[in-house]
């Protein structure tokens, strides 16, 4: 799926919801970015790629990072920006193509909650490459990424999945530091979905 059909397709989504609470990947934050960012003791920056209404964004803000959050759908970012002015923080918040985000300096954090695997697979060789230059040196990046193909095997289209021997050759040379799953009840005929949390660290 081009990334225009996947715009309109999630524009639609977020304009059919009742409230933005009700989609299907609106969650907390996973216990694996907690972890990972527990040991910063000073302000550093974090990157959400498909920030979508910004619950990792504000929550990443309200512990001192400062965040920016790239979506392609409008009201994704207009529901962020709501998000994060209720909550009394700052994110810098931008549409656009992930793959096309040029960062002026690294991040020591950067968080992907269901972007990746939306992505056609053409540009996930650009999106590796823009890994590394998002993520600094000793940074972290914490991966919710679809673990398995649904059950409903014959749709041609969907998202990309990841066993987890293939996202550790993917990111190499990152180290994975945990691994953890989640599901996510997605409507028919896709049904629940299991999805792997990774947390890996860039070496110094």
């Amino acid at each position: 799926m081009d990334l225009n059909l996947q715009r309109a397709v999630f524009t639609r989504l977020y304009r059919r919801v009742p409230t933005v609470e009700a989609l299907p990947w609106h969650r907390e934050p996973p216990a694996l970015l907690e972890r990972a960012i527990a040991p910063w003791t000073r302000p550093g920056r974090a990157l959400d790629l498909g920030c979508g209404q910004g619950v990792h964004a504000v929550f990443l803000a309200q512990q001192g990072f400062s965040v920016v959050g790239l979506d392609f759908v409008p009201a994704a970012l207009a529901a962020a920006r709501t998000r994060a002015q209720l909550a009394g923080v700052e994110v810098d918040l931008r549409e656009c193509d992930v793959v096309d985000y040029e960062a002026p300096s690294p991040f020591d954090v950067v968080l992907d909650s269901g972007c990746l695997h939306h992505l056609p697979k053409g540009k996930v060789g650009a999106y590796r490459r823009r890994l590394d230059e998002w993520l600094a040196p000793g940074g972290d990046y914490v991966l919710v990424h679809f673990a398995h193909r649904p059950r409903a095997f014959w749709i041609p289209k969907g998202p990309s999945h990841l066993t987890r021997d293939e996202a550790v050759a993917l990111f190499a040379p990152l180290e994975l530091r945990a691994y953890d799953e989640t599901h996510f009840d997605v409507p028919l005929p896709m049904g629940r979905m299991r999805a792997g949390v990774y947390w890996f660290s860039r070496p110094l």
